[in-house]
């Protein structure tokens, strides 16, 4: 069977870091003022300080641990910044048909695709996406259609890198399936129609976080409202 690709809206993890906090930055002369970095290019970083004042200013006049916050500051920034999406996609295996006391089934198995695509020119690396996915078994010869139980599993996939302008599809782990009706002529007992036991499981979503190193860049769901309702 052909997958289905499905688009979700994406959620960034979270407010980017640094964006409202305030540090003491150390220039080469010992100098010290409190500002915070708001914008990184090149070489080159922008401040704001305490008293409003923003100015642009090479990275190379402040310390060595002062460098590497802005660094780190603009790393996480990106990365952070949207631009990694991610899609979904169902994708079911070869379909196996049987037959058994007047009950035809049909079992396969199902998972997830998870398509990452990387919109920006740099590399990320790193990545590791942890998800949470469901599926409801569906009771066979059940009264209700509602009849049945919810399934869960987690999981884990990792890709060292995704190049700029690129995209890599991982697998999750398989759901069994199955799919029961009633072969022609046969009734279920009590007289009740045959199509009221019809049962067909189904999937029916995933939740991922998705890290570079240890760090969240973006959280999203299909449905959406599964990051509301389920807990992790």
């Amino acid at each position: 069977m052909k997958p289905i690709v499905c688009a979700v809206f994406l959620f960034l993890a979270s407010t980017l870091l640094g964006a409202d906090t305030f540090r003491t930055f150390t220039d080469s002369q010992g100098r010290e003022m409190s500002a915070k970095v708001t914008r990184v290019s090149g070489d080159e970083v922008s401040i704001q300080r305490k008293d409003g004042l923003s100015t642009r200013v090479p990275i190379n006049v402040f310390s060595q641990a002062d460098q590497d916050y802005i660094r780190a500051w603009e790393s996480e920034n990106f990365l952070k910044s949207g631009i990694v999406e991610v899609r979904f996609a169902e994708d079911e295996g070869d379909e196996t048909k049987g037959s058994s006391g007047g009950i035809r089934s049909v079992t396969y198995d199902a998972n997830y695709e998870v398509i990452l695509k990387n919109t920006s020119d740099r590399p990320v690396k790193d990545i590791r996406v942890e998800y949470l996915m469901l599926k409801f078994t569906d009771e066979v010869a059940a009264k209700k259609r509602s009849a049945g139980q919810q399934e869960r599993q987690k999981g884990q996939l990792e890709l060292a890198s995704l190049a700029g302008r690129t995209e890599s599809r991982l697998a999750t782990k398989k759901f069994s399936m199955r799919e029961t009706s009633l072969e022609p002529g046969w009734t279920w007992a009590g007289g009740e129609a045959g199509k009221a036991r019809e049962s067909k499981d189904k999937l029916e979503g995933i939740w991922v976080k998705v890290y570079s190193g240890d760090l969240l860049i973006l959280e999203t769901a299909r449905p959406e409202s599964l990051m509301r309702k389920e807990p992790w």
